[in-house]
């Protein structure tokens, strides 16, 4: 019996932390699947490598979690607020309401504080 050796000339195998093991699949239209070969043939890549660097260099943007949504749900109730006094200020003059939108001014600073310190202290994590 002969023993079977690679061939001589031919690339290494690949170890496996650099095997290509998994498969994902997904379905696009037709539209989808031609724009992606069309950027994969501009980038000189095939589509396949193309989709593989595309998915391990996106950014995802998280959905908002329960707390964000509320708090723009309460920015929203302030805008709500504006209106009510933009109407009594028309009806009986800004004087009526001046200390109560120094009031509602300094709530929405506080909520878009708030909004903007946790998504600076999310943007470095990465999904």
């Amino acid at each position: 019996m002969t023993e079977i050796r690679n061939k001589p000339g031919g690339h290494p195998a690949k170890n496996r932390v650099n095997k290509y093991q998994k498969v994902v699949s997904t379905k696009l239209t037709e539209l989808q699947f031609y724009a992606i070969r069309k950027r994969a043939t501009e980038a000189g890549l095939r589509v396949s490598e193309y989709v593989r660097q595309a998915v391990v260099s996106a950014e995802v943007t998280p959905r908002l979690n329960r707390q964000d949504a509320d708090t723009i749900r309460r920015l929203a109730g302030e805008a709500n607020n504006i209106n009510q006094l933009a109407h009594r200020a028309n009806a009986g003059g800004f004087a009526l309401v001046a200390v109560e939108l120094v009031k509602l001014k300094n709530r929405i600073v506080e909520i878009i504080n708030q909004l903007s310190n946790d998504w600076k202290n999310k943007k470095g994590k990465r999904i």
